[in-house]
This record gives C-alpha cells, structure tokens and sequence, in this order.
C-alpha cells in the first residue's frame, strides 16, 4: 500500500504538471509548502535531500549552458522533495539514473515531436521520475 504522504505528493505533481504545461509557471508556496512537510516527516533524510539539491542546481547549469534549455527553481524544489524521500544512498542514485534517463529522452521526444522553439515543461517528466520511483519501491 502506498504511503498518504505519497499520495498527496503526487496529487501536488500532477497539479504542477498541469500549471507547468498550461501556464508556464508554479506558485512558489506549493513546492516550497510540500518540502517544509516532508522535512518535518522525513528529517532523518536530510542528507539526501541535500544531495538532490546538489545535483539539481548542477543539471540545472548544465542543461543551461549546454543545451541552452531553462530549467526554472520549480523543478528544483520537486528534485529536493523527491531527495527527501528516499532512504539510502543506493535509492538516491537511482533517483538520479532514472532522472537523467527519462530527461533525456523526454527532451528528444519534446524537440522531435512539439517543438524545438517552445519552453519544455520539466514537471510532467518529473511526475513520471516520481511515480517510477513510487512502482520500484525507491522512497522510503
């Protein structure tokens, strides 16, 4: 059975999917609400939320200088709350595969397909990343 807190977490993805699609943009005070909660629920997985911040601002650089895409402080903060749910170091890097993974042929599928001008929304790959991780059991 899955968790209530990981169900209302994915109830707030599949909204910010939504807004991210539709409008371009998330209120700040959602994300940032959702990781103050699972902060408060999951303390002792702090260090992992540090790593996923980490590596997020580091793909956020790179995905900024090298492919020249923005990759804006709402996908951030979803990476720091989803770093925030996994248990051990062994779920935090498969976090991190299954990310890049999924970002990458996201991106392809995305400039093939839809556009190569339009901003891409990251939070629907994001929703994906998450409920992955949810169906291999990768969150704490």
């Amino acid at each position: 059975m899955i968790p209530a807190l990981l169900l209302i977490i994915l109830g707030v993805l599949i909204l910010t999917s939504y807004l991210d699609i539709k409008y371009k943009a998330v209120p700040s005070v959602i994300l940032t609400s959702m990781i103050l909660v699972v902060l408060l629920l999951r303390s002792n997985n702090l260090y992992f939320g540090v790593v996923a911040f980490v590596f997020a601002i580091l793909i956020k650089d790179l995905i900024s200088d090298v492919a020249g895409l923005e990759f804006g402080m709402a996908d951030v903060k979803i990476f720091i709350m989803m770093g925030l749910l996994v248990g051990n170091l062994f779920n935090i890097f498969l976090l991190i595969i299954i990310f890049l993974i999924f970002q990458f042929v996201y991106t392809i599928v995305w400039r093939w397909k839809v556009s190569k001008e339009d901003e891409m929304p990251f939070i629907p790959c994001l929703l994906v990343v998450y409920i992955t991780m949810i169906l291999i059991g990768g969150f704490a």
